[in-house]
């Protein structure tokens, strides 16, 4: 025990930057979930022509707008006509794309897997929110928007349980020790349970996908596999949720944040993802994707 609490000990400071720069960044929970133009678009087929006049002068200055109009706000866009094959995107940062600069994320890039492969159009709706816990995430699924969006699903990604474990050391940093870990593993196989059974009642046959956590303090303290096995705990909860479920499926990424030069694979803030580790988990979720045409 002495040793756990020791190594506890080690990672509280590194772990209080970290909480710091979530808190500097997370979105207010009170707000609608910052939606990227992007995101919400329809992905023609690639056998659609689309031709475009070149825009008048009166359109260039219509479309224009003052500089301070561009910047981002929390208000969410716009969203495009369900489609006749429907994806939502639910869960925290790694849904949101927070860390890749392009805000595509892993969503986007999955979204255009599915469309190359699909005779018909494919729309995406994307409630990822920085800083998500799981309560946060059952709770909101008793939101209309989002239950009319399950409703109309074929594929519902999620990622979730990251901030569960990251809130259990910034509230509970003086008195940190592993039963915390344990009891927060309890109630995050709860909230997930809900949230999936959410899904299935609302709609008995789309695809679920729970996307894995990582570590992201492995490049770090290598030697330190407690923190390994947290993770790795967390996980396993979520892949007996996915067993005991139909048309549920668990993927596995956190082996792609822990190989030789994954260092490469982390954005500036060290926790998400930069665009090229968003591209590494949309290349393994695509390999788990239940495609009509497969039978």
């Amino acid at each position: 025990m002495k040793k756990q609490q020791l190594i506890l000990f080690i990672l509280i400071p590194l772990v209080i930057v970290f909480g710091v720069i979530l808190f500097l960044n997370k979105d207010n929970p009170k707000t609608t979930p910052v939606l990227n133009p992007s995101i919400e678009e329809e992905f023609p087929r690639e056998d659609e022509q689309v031709t475009e006049d070149p825009p008048s002068e009166d359109e260039d200055k219509k479309d224009e707008k003052p500089k301070d109009d561009q910047k981002e706000t929390d208000e969410p866009v716009d969203e495009t006509v369900i489609e006749d094959v429907h994806i939502v995107a639910l869960g925290d940062s790694l849904t949101k794309g927070s860390g890749d600069k392009t805000k595509e994320g892993y969503i986007q890039p999955v979204a255009r897997y599915i469309q190359e492969n699909s005779d018909d159009l494919v729309s995406l709706k994307n409630f990822g929110i920085h800083g998500l816990p799981s309560d946060k995430l059952a709770a909101k699924m008793d939101e209309e928007e989002v239950q009319d969006h399950i409703r109309e699903a074929d594929h519902v990604f999620i990622t979730i349980g990251g901030n569960d474990i990251l809130n259990i050391v910034e509230y509970n940093f003086f008195s940190l020790n592993m039963d915390l870990f344990e009891t927060g593993q309890q109630r995050y196989r709860k909230n997930l349970f809900v949230i999936v059974q959410t899904i299935r009642t609302l709609n008995p046959n789309a695809n679920i996908y729970l996307v894995s956590m990582f570590n992201p303090f492995h490049n770090f303290f290598q030697d330190i596999k407690e923190v390994d096995g947290v993770i790795n705990d967390w996980n396993s909860t979520a892949k007996t949720v996915a067993e005991i479920n139909d048309n549920t499926l668990y993927v596995p990424i956190d082996d792609l944040f822990i190989e030789e030069g994954s260092e490469k694979l982390f954005a500036n803030d060290k926790l998400h993802p930069n665009q090229e580790g968003y591209l590494k988990m949309a290349d393994r979720i695509e390999n788990y994707i239940q495609l009509e045409d497969e039978g």
